[in-house]
């Protein structure tokens, strides 16, 4: 049986560049991911204050009713 033989110079290469587009390639989805994160947090607080503020405004009608 024949022993592997050790990928050429220009294999190594070809498979170091494969593996910078791929880590390149997941680095933008984290990024990607990250600002859509940033995102929800934004629209979240958002929510919260309208909420708040319209909890507020539901508990100053009822004070008036009485």
């Amino acid at each position: 049986m024949t022993e592997p033989r050790e990928p050429t110079a220009k294999q190594w290469k070809r498979r170091a560049l494969h593996a910078e587009q791929q880590v390149e390639f997941m680095q933008g989805v984290r990024a990607m991911e990250a600002e859509m994160e940033m995102c929800r947090f934004r629209e979240l607080a958002a929510l919260r204050v309208a909420l708040k503020e319209a909890n507020e405004i539901i508990n100053w009608a009822l004070e008036q009713q009485t």
